[in-house]
């Protein structure tokens, strides 16, 4: 059998199969520990891998990763390739979601995780272009006494991929980090792993490694490469035409399930407005 180039770390489908598959716990607790600078005891991943069908559907959506570690941290790890004028937003929302369903109905807000979210993006947000480093670590802080978290429960990860190769020495505590992002970057880059320290990057490789020799694995990295593309193409295409109604065919779709997933969580119309691009009467129309 010929041996098959390394599946892309960067498609979101094959960054989900490396890091959100049970049975990789304990790859992927190797990467939070790097981002987070925490150590976990044990980490439970709760994605699903999605089928070829699913995929042929066009209608995934965004393919985020969510996990549990230790029973009192929740995360929500998002790889997004496509460059989106709304990401902000939404990760913000993803975040606020992610903590208020760390508990169930009843149970005493003492009793809500901690809920990190984390974004990992191969384009540069513009809103953060002022910041050169490539992973920013977010709280909630009082303004004037910007040294005061009000709470440690919500944290806020983003690595902006297009900043690490000007700026991969940001600090000592990032040394792992680098090269885990190296790897997703550039799984085909040959690097001195110590043994001890980058055993789980090394299991992630082989993961890769094994995943890209699969015919079905292929496809459906391929059927997502095509539909990142599709929707890429539809937005530019409704940009250029100046849509009247805003709403791109390829993104209409994700912007819809996420104003119904926050109109179920009861979040104001004012805010799904912001967080999608919908307009009032849009997002009316899906309440009803």
């Amino acid at each position: 059998m010929t041996k098959q180039t390394l599946l892309n770390p960067t498609n979101d489908y094959v960054f989900g199969r490396i890091f959100g598959y049970k049975g990789n716990e304990k790859i992927t607790k190797g990467l939070l520990e790097s981002i987070t600078n925490e150590k976990y005891k044990s980490l439970e991943i709760a994605s699903s891998v999605p089928t070829i069908k699913e995929l042929q559907d066009d209608k995934m959506g965004v393919l985020d990763i969510k996990a549990t570690a230790d029973n009192n941290s929740v995360f929500d790890i998002e790889m997004q390739v496509a460059k989106n004028q709304n990401i902000a937003d939404r990760i913000l929302w993803y975040w606020s979601n992610l903590y208020s369903n760390s508990i169930n109905k009843g149970e005493d807000y003492i009793e809500t995780k901690k809920a990190i979210a984390i974004l990992i993006a191969d384009f540069e947000l513009t809103n953060l272009n002022k910041i050169p480093k490539f992973h920013t670590s977010w709280h909630i802080r009082e303004d004037e006494f910007s040294e005061i978290i009000l709470t440690e429960k919500l944290e806020l990860h983003i690595i902006e991929l297009k900043k690490l190769e000007v700026n991969n020495n940001q600090s000592v505590k990032q040394k792992k980090l680098t090269k885990w992002l190296k790897f997703i970057l550039n799984p085909n880059e040959k690097e001195d792993f110590d043994m001890e320290e980058d055993e789980d990057i090394k299991a992630a490789k082989k993961v890769l490694e094994q995943i890209s020799q699969d015919e079905k694995e292929r496809e459906k990295a391929r059927l997502r490469d095509k539909y990142i593309r599709e929707m890429n193409s539809s937005r530019n295409e409704g940009y250029a035409t100046g849509k009247a109604d805003g709403i791109l065919e390829g993104e209409a779709s994700e912007k819809i399930r996420i104003a119904k997933n926050m109109l179920k969580e009861g979040i104001n119309i004012e805010f799904i407005i912001k967080c999608t691009g919908l307009t009032e009467e849009e997002v009316k129309k899906i309440s009803t």
